[in-house]
């Protein structure tokens, strides 16, 4: 029986008895998708396990650093778990902070996060969870947006997953910090399902032509097996791939 407070990779493992936002296939899927292109410095935003930090390390073709940043104490514990016994540890810094009110002069190369998205919804009692899932609690998107603009310079791409209808909201926010988006992936979860998540790649150069939109899906149908795009795009990391 698999140990739900780990989770094994191909080069590295992700402890997360810790933290409530457990590995799962959106944040995977997120991870293997993002392109880090040329980037240099990446900032990971709400970085929980480490997971996409260490996705994006493995990723790299050249040298990078990444600054991850969490609110929650706890979940970082998991985080400098995963990161120190993990091939890249002296490539990924953790910071226990607000990124909102972060003191820490620096603009990135590419931006990357997977951020709460629950918005004036019922919220849960336990304040870890309130924090990891509801954006009301910890990071609303007009404050996302706002810190996406200011960490970037003209060349810098900001991906961001969210569900269909939250990023619609948070897009308006981001039009109105000047960012544009410049690629949209959404995701299904088989052929036969509506799309559940959405990828957006922001910048804020103005796109001159039609936004780029493709669709990643998970499964040929409900419970089948995974689509060849998925085994390609996974294969580096699942180990049953």
């Amino acid at each position: 029986m698999r140990n739900p407070d780990q989770f094994e990779f191909k080069s590295f493992s992700v402890h997360q008895q810790r933290s409530v936002m457990k590995v799962c296939t959106d944040s995977c899927a997120f991870g293997a998708l993002a392109e880090i292109n040329h980037a240099k410095t990446i900032l990971d935003i709400g970085t929980g396990t480490g997971l996409l930090s260490l996705m994006l390390a493995q990723k790299a073709s050249h040298e990078i650093h990444i600054d991850a940043i969490d609110i929650d104490s706890e979940t970082l514990l998991d985080a400098h778990e995963n990161i120190l016994s993990s091939p890249w540890k002296d490539s990924i810094t953790l910071y226990h902070d607000n990124v909102a009110t972060w003191k820490h002069e620096a603009v990135y190369d590419m931006i990357i996060s997977n951020p709460p998205f629950h918005v004036r919804s019922t919220s849960s009692k336990h304040q870890q969870e309130a924090v990891a899932f509801h954006a009301d609690h910890s990071l609303p998107f007009s404050e996302l947006a706002f810190v996406l603009n200011s960490r970037s310079h003209q060349d810098t791409r900001s991906w961001i997953l969210l569900p269909i209808n939250e990023m619609q909201q948070f897009l308006s926010h981001a039009l109105s910090e000047g960012l544009h988006v410049q690629k949209s992936i959404i995701i299904h979860d088989s052929i036969d399902h509506d799309p559940t998540r959405s990828i957006a790649i922001l910048s804020k150069q103005v796109r001159s032509e039609p936004v780029e939109v493709v669709h990643f899906t998970y499964r040929e149908y409900a419970g089948g097996p995974f689509t060849p795009e998925f085994i390609t795009t996974l294969s580096p990391f699942y180990l049953f791939l």
